[in-house]
């Protein structure tokens, strides 16, 4: 007989990318609605409602589009028959604009803000119908563009780059790129016919290696444009159409929806079902580690995939169920390396603003994310496993003795996995981070692992990592 020590130094994120056994005892196989800022496992948090008024019955939400104004946040949100504001002094969804979209897709969907002349706009495009602007204050809003200025095409992403708008996603021409006339004289944004003065001054287009694969995104840097196709990757460099140039770039990837791409800074990040990646300003690169959520991305659909970022954290809402919303967020630390998936609710979209995170929930309540420890009253149920391991010694039988955890917090579930069958032990945590907690536990085998887990939604903290004592005997000959 010999006692043993497994130690857990603190808690990182998810790892899939290996076998469990060689995954280290810091990071997890599998974890939900956890939390390992710091090195602590706790309670994810949850979110509350930001507004108490949920859009009107029968409405189909597609996007959320929160916008920063002087006196704090107002909320848009896109629907399959319109475009609709909450209006709080009246206490209903009012709408803006109404149309009848044949496609309810979230990713055919995007908003810029932007200036038209002198006044501030917020321009919808939908990927059906002329695009619409609403200056923010006008009971509903206006038709943007005109056929005369060649400017009613039925777009479904755009862009400012250069002074300039871009627009793509027209159905009838998917591999084609707009652009707008510079602003100046009598031309504006809302322009996109070419000028007789000069073609550096007039709006025009080009296709984008003119074949049937589609633009999927487009996205504006400092010094470039970047047009993601469903196949392939390019970049639009020049600050007028005479030196416009479209140069491929070098990578292999799968196609990426508007929806998915989030920019932080100067750098463009987005989820595809290989992983994680990021532009760079010269290179599509998948980041190393994204192989970690390997088997989570292996069973999600990201068709209706949408992305945000807060904090120097990356989220990105997808759908794993058969639903018709997105139903798990797929959070990625980007101080940490660390991944983590957050379950239990649906939800229509994700967006940041005004420093605070928001989401569209499946109810058609918009909530503010990372907020409480519920989801808007609804219990949270959160769980960690410690990867199943045989501690490199697999003639080992390990018997296990009990735990040792340091934290504060509510009631906690602990499960232990061995070749003996399953135990079970639920035990409130200490008042304060100064107590240990000693669980008791039973069972062995060759291998083991742990679920540590919250019991009714209960909130908890585990601070200065685990430790399991373990009675290890080798089989004698």
């Amino acid at each position: 007989m010999a006692w043993m020590k497994y130690r857990i130094e603190g808690f990182q994120g998810i790892n899939q990318a290996i076998c469990e056994n060689a995954v280290p005892p810091s990071e997890s196989p599998d974890a939900c609605n956890m939390e390992t800022g710091g090195g602590a496992l706790s309670l994810a948090k949850g979110y509350v409602h930001a507004s108490d008024i949920p859009l009107p019955e029968g409405i189909s939400p597609l996007r959320l589009f929160p916008l920063e104004r002087g006196e704090g946040v107002e909320f848009t949100a896109a629907a399959a028959d319109g475009l609709y504001l909450l209006d709080r002094e009246a206490k209903s969804w009012r709408q803006l604009a109404s149309f009848q979209m044949a496609h309810t897709r979230p990713e055919c969907f995007d908003r810029l803000r932007l200036k038209i002349g002198t006044a501030e706009y917020v321009l919808f495009a939908n990927g059906e119908e002329q695009m619409h602007k609403w200056d923010g204050e006008r009971e509903t809003a206006d038709l943007f563009g005109s056929s005369e200025k060649l400017s009613d095409v039925p777009v479904s992403m755009v862009e400012l780059y250069n002074s300039r708008l871009f627009a793509a996603g027209d159905p009838a021409h998917p591999a084609r790129l707009y652009w707008s006339a510079i602003p100046g004289e009598d031309r504006s944004l809302e322009d996109w016919s070419s000028a007789e003065e000069s073609e550096n001054v007039g709006g025009g287009y080009v296709e984008v290696e003119a074949d049937s694969d589609p633009i999927t995104a487009i996205a504006a840097l400092s010094n470039q444009l970047v047009i993601f196709k469903k196949n392939s990757l390019h970049r639009l460099l020049g600050d007028r159409p005479g030196n416009f140039r479209i140069c491929p770039v070098n990578a292999a990837m799968d196609s990426c929806t508007q929806g998915a791409l989030v920019r932080l800074g100067d750098v463009l990040y987005f989820l595809t079902r290989s992983g994680l990646y990021y532009y760079d300003g010269q290179m599509a690169r998948r980041y190393p580690d994204g192989d970690k959520v390997q088997k989570f991305l292996r069973g999600a659909d990201l068709s209706s995939c949408t992305a945000a970022a807060h904090e120097n954290r990356l989220y990105f809402a997808l759908r794993e169920g058969n639903g018709p919303c997105n139903d798990a967020v797929l959070v990625y630390d980007l101080a940490r390396s660390s991944y983590m998936i957050r379950r239990g609710f649906t939800l229509v979209d994700i967006a940041s603003a005004g420093r605070k995170l928001y989401i569209l929930d499946g109810r058609g309540y918009v909530c503010q994310f990372e907020e409480g420890t519920t989801y808007a009253g609804e219990e949270i149920s959160a769980y960690w496993y410690t990867p199943e391991t045989d501690l490199g010694d697999k003639c080992l039988v390990k018997q296990l003795k009990e735990l040792y955890l340091r934290g504060r917090g509510g009631l906690i579930s602990v499960t232990a996995e061995t070749d003996a069958g399953v135990v079970y032990a639920d035990q409130l945590m200490p008042g304060d981070t100064r107590g240990v907690l000693e669980m008791p536990l039973t069972g062995a085998g060759r291998s083991f692992r742990l679920r540590i887990a919250n019991v009714g939604g209960s909130d908890f903290s585990i601070e200065g990592g685990a430790e399991l004592l373990l009675d290890a005997q080798r089989r004698v000959l």
